[in-house]
Order: C-alpha cells, then structure tokens, then sequence
C-alpha cells in the first residue's frame, strides 16, 4: 500500500470515510496490498489525487 493513500482496517473507518466527503470524490480501492495490479492502480490514484490538490 502507499503512504500517500489512507488505508481504511474496518467497516466504521469506511463509514467514516463515506460521511465526511460530501463535496468530494470518495475512491475506494479493494484488494491486496502485495498484488501488483493494486498497486498499479495506486500510483494511478495519487497521481490523480495530487494533480487536483493543485486546483
């Protein structure tokens, strides 16, 4: 897994998540942090997530 992206462990820290990004755009990523599609998509994700903090 990426430092750069948050790791959601349990059903109430995705809840969380869901409830507190109301104006935003909530990405949630399922899969093993060892398999190397997931962690293709990762770099994909904060690639994206740091091109829009500039906005």
């Amino acid at each position: 897994m990426s430092l750069f992206l948050p790791k959601l462990s349990c059903k109430k820290d995705i809840d969380d998540a869901i409830k507190s990004v109301a104006e935003k755009v909530l990405v949630l990523r399922f899969g093993r942090d060892e398999d190397s599609v997931c962690l293709q998509l990762d770099e994909i994700l904060i690639t994206f997530s740091m091109a829009h903090k500039a906005i």
